[in-house]
């Protein structure tokens, strides 16, 4: 009877790890994952995960201001992303993120709540911040990024405007390179 359990637990154990957590027998995807959680147990990495979110907290909160078209959908954020609202300003989520991609801010179309534009579409866009955090950006650099991808979004059709962008953003990157 005990060996029946046991055998029964050892097949439980194994269909989690294979192909559940572990994934399909790509190996470079399995070491890649193993590669992740040992970084993710160093300690360096709490205190980089822990600027990751007071970065998309900073930057959320600049969605929130009064005298910007753009709106953070949730009022904020607690995680490492957020979800912006487009439709104040007649852009399209996918209008939007090849306007910020032409001033090299990456982003994606992505719906929001109540969305009447398709998937393919969309009326907001999402951001995050873990790649800047690894470059070194903090909470001011992100206030700033969020008040460039305001000035773009809100002047789409002004050339000066989107040239400034670029320029801005390319000022912020090269003052965190990437190591």
């Amino acid at each position: 009877m005990i060996l029946s359990n046991n055998l029964e637990l050892g097949k439980k154990i194994n269909s989690a790890v294979f192909p559940g957590t572990q994934g399909g027998p790509l190996e470079h995807v399995i070491a890649a994952k193993a590669q992740a959680f040992y970084e993710d147990l160093q300690p360096q990495f709490t205190t980089y995960i822990a600027q990751v979110v007071k970065n998309a907290a900073a930057m959320a909160d600049e969605f929130t201001k009064e005298d910007n078209n753009i709106r953070g959908v949730s009022g904020g954020t607690d995680n490492h992303l957020m979800i912006i609202d487009l439709t104040a300003t007649d852009i399209t989520g996918k209008e939007g993120q090849n306007l910020l991609d032409s001033v090299n801010i990456t982003t994606n179309k992505e719906s929001i709540p109540g969305d009447k534009r398709s998937p393919f579409i969309t009326s907001g866009l999402r951001l995050g911040t873990p790649a800047i955090t690894s470059r070194g950006f903090d909470e001011n650099d992100c206030r700033k990024i969020a008040q460039i991808i305001s000035n773009v979004l809100n002047h789409a059709d002004d050339p000066t405007a989107l040239e400034k962008a670029k320029k801005e953003v390319a000022a912020l990157t090269k003052k965190h390179p990437i190591e």
